[in-house]
């Protein structure tokens, strides 16, 4: 696709205002959006997209990886974007739309020029345990989940130490979204960052915040969901889809790493990671 001009008109006067600014929740892959989002879902007042890819796909121009920014746009794009989920949304019960979708984390730019007012959660994970996850969709030459700029070349350079460039989606689609939220100028009431961890280890805190920053009251059925939420794996909860990633030779979540990579792999996955893990506090 020819390069265009980022886009700076208004959506906005383009068509029918849009009735409630989304939010996407957004997060490497195998980081817990999928759980934050059947979390936020049970909300009676969400409207919730589970990874709305067929209109995504058919809308978003082709590309080598998944990153898209505001000069992949048009405003016939965008146009079309926003009456797409808007319709979608609008089948669903509920006034405040969300979408949950681990692409989008690399597709800040691209989100903020369709809709000027949305939000983003974004769910942090440590790059160790991610890693752990990653690396079984990504075995010998196969390369799993989101393409993150560069990962042919990675594909090519490691084609049998999948934690190596599960290590590099971790840094770069992490990385790519903080700076973008910096780039933005997003603010806290546009952009929030939610550690899985913390998601983890007390769910009615972390989730309190995340309602918060919904604009959503407290909720009866979130708190029902809540003790689905665990870090144990035995006996445990799977979000929905997400049974056909796991791998069961793990007992937690947190940590996992230390059961699942290897002390070599681990000094590679730090190799790639650690400048990163250290910003966040993970190590």
């Amino acid at each position: 696709m020819a390069e265009v001009s980022p886009v700076s008109v208004n959506f906005m006067d383009l068509g029918e205002p849009v009735s409630e600014a989304p939010t996407f929740v957004i997060g490497c892959a195998r980081s817990g959006t999928s759980i934050l989002g059947e979390a936020i879902a049970a909300h009676r007042r969400v409207a919730y997209l589970f990874e709305a890819s067929v209109i995504w796909n058919a809308l978003t121009p082709e590309r080598a990886d998944d990153r898209l920014t505001a000069s992949d746009l048009t405003p016939e794009i965008a146009v079309a974007a926003r009456q797409a989920l808007e319709n979608a949304w609008s089948e669903l019960p509920g006034d405040v739309r969300v979408e949950k979708n681990p692409k989008h984390v690399i597709r800040m730019p691209y989100l903020s020029a369709i809709f000027p007012e949305c939000r983003f959660l974004h769910i942090l994970r440590d790059g160790r345990d991610t890693v752990a996850s990653l690396m079984f969709r990504n075995r010998s030459e196969n390369w799993g989940h989101l393409k993150t700029p560069g990962w042919s070349e990675l594909l090519r350079a490691y084609p049998r130490a999948s934690h190596i460039r599960c290590a590099h989606q971790w840094r770069d689609s992490v990385t790519i979204a903080r700076e973008d939220a910096r780039a933005l100028a997003l603010g806290p009431a546009r952009y929030r960052e939610l550690r899985y961890e913390d998601l983890l280890r007390d769910p009615a805190s972390a989730m309190k915040g995340v309602l918060e920053f919904l604009g959503l009251e407290a909720s009866s059925q979130v708190e029902a969901f809540l003790p689905r939420i665990q870090d144990s794996t035995v006996g445990s909860y799977h979000a929905r889809r997400q049974v056909r990633h796991y791998v069961e030779n793990h007992s937690r979540r947190m940590g996992r790493y230390l059961e699942n990579l290897t002390a070599e792999q681990l000094s590679d996955v730090k190799a790639v990671c650690g400048d990163l893990l250290q910003d966040l506090g993970y190590g």
